[in-house]
């Protein structure tokens, strides 16, 4: 029974070492371990799946290879702009910008991750999220575009550091006090703020749309909680007063025209606003 469960772990993952064996062979082992129970068009169908198709894969050993070179002209051009980096470092805009500030981004160990990861063994496709590489820590559309690093150098942590310090100044004292910034939103009515607070609790607070930050905020919310969508970087901050239930759902990978995210506030299972993200910061 361990060993057929194990089999099972390996064709869900994906894991390279199945698309290696001879196709012969990991049928014979998987009949040998599951009998008549599983059709052999079923397990074809799993291996398949962890399979990059071949399509892509000229776009994914072009940056493995950009990679290797250390050529910043060719990573940049594989860029989708804008380039999203961790609030409340501002995101990159064009390419110009990404070459400027390139060694933020890409510091030798990611250029490592990338150049030393193969196409067929650590890439893979994600639905309409993309082509992914390992747990996520870069993301390819299909147009063969980068559309997220989720990695942080020292100089973005040093940056990030700087501006959060910068930030709080021209706070409310009410609300000074955090331990990392997560968004910053404007929707039709609202300024929406969100902060880690240390030890997975998060805080809310809003203003009315034309306040300054600076002004003691409307509302406070505590004890708020991060849910995560997927390996893709969607997420959502969840918060709770009674009956009333607030919503920041953040869209990291999102359809096309899809906004950053969007505030969504129940009271008890009833939907009584949902307002679309206009701005973030």
């Amino acid at each position: 029974m361990a060993q057929v469960l194990w089999i099972l772990q390996i064709i869900s993952r994906g894991v390279v070492q199945i698309q290696r064996l001879n196709t012969q062979i990991f049928r014979m082992i998987l009949l040998g371990s599951l009998g008549a129970a599983i059709n052999v068009s079923v397990v074809n169908a799993a291996v398949a799946d962890t399979l990059l198709p071949q399509e892509y894969i000229p776009f994914v050993q072009g940056f493995i290879d950009a990679a290797k070179a250390h050529d910043r002209q060719a990573i940049a051009d594989y860029m989708a702009y804008p380039v999203k980096r961790k609030y409340p470092i501002p995101a990159i805009q064009t390419h110009g910008e990404m070459l400027a500030r390139f060694d933020q981004v890409f510091d030798p160990k990611i250029l490592e991750i990338i150049a030393q990861s193969e196409v067929e063994a650590d890439w893979q496709t994600m639905g309409w999220r993309g082509i992914m590489l390992g747990q996520g820590t870069v993301w390819m559309d299909y147009d063969g575009k980068i559309i997220r690093i989720n990695y942080q150098t020292p100089a973005e942590a040093k940056l990030k550091a700087e501006l959060i310090a910068k930030q709080k100044t021209a706070l409310h004292h009410s609300v000074r006090e955090f331990v990392n910034p997560e968004l910053v939103w404007q929707t039709a009515k609202f300024v929406i703020r969100v902060d880690n607070m240390g030890d997975d609790q998060y805080r809310y607070a809003s203003w009315a749309k034309g306040k300054l930050l600076s002004e003691k905020p409307d509302l406070v919310l505590n004890q708020g909680k991060l849910v995560f969508d997927g390996s893709g970087g969607n997420h959502a901050f969840q918060f709770t007063s009674g009956p009333y239930h607030y919503l920041c759902e953040v869209i990291a990978l999102g359809e096309l025209g899809s906004p950053v995210g969007e505030l969504v506030v129940f009271k008890n299972d009833q939907v009584l606003l949902r307002e679309p993200v206009l701005k973030a910061e």
